[in-house]
């Protein structure tokens, strides 16, 4: 079994692509990590012109990316919830 940190790292990379594949400007996208007794945070900021499509029509795309994300972290033992920043 690999170690949590190791897993979390190997989800921020995953998520990264997924993010990749929803935002304009993939350039912009940043990922920070932060961890407590709970399991560990992402928190994602995005380019101001990509948060429509980041949480989507009643914020669908966000509970999507939540549950995906929350689905990927039991599989390598990671608890994960994600918050989403966006600029106004």
């Amino acid at each position: 079994m690999m170690e949590n940190a190791e897993n979390s790292k190997m989800l921020i990379q995953w998520f990264n692509l997924v993010m990749q594949g929803i935002v304009a400007h993939p350039e912009a996208i940043d990922i920070r990590e932060t961890k407590d007794d709970m399991g560990v945070l992402f928190v994602v900021k995005v380019h101001k012109e990509d948060r429509g499509r980041v949480i989507g029509s009643k914020g669908k795309n966000a509970d999507a990316l939540r549950t995906i994300l929350r689905s990927a972290g039991g599989n390598v033992d990671v608890r994960v919830a994600l918050k989403i920043d966006v600029p106004r």
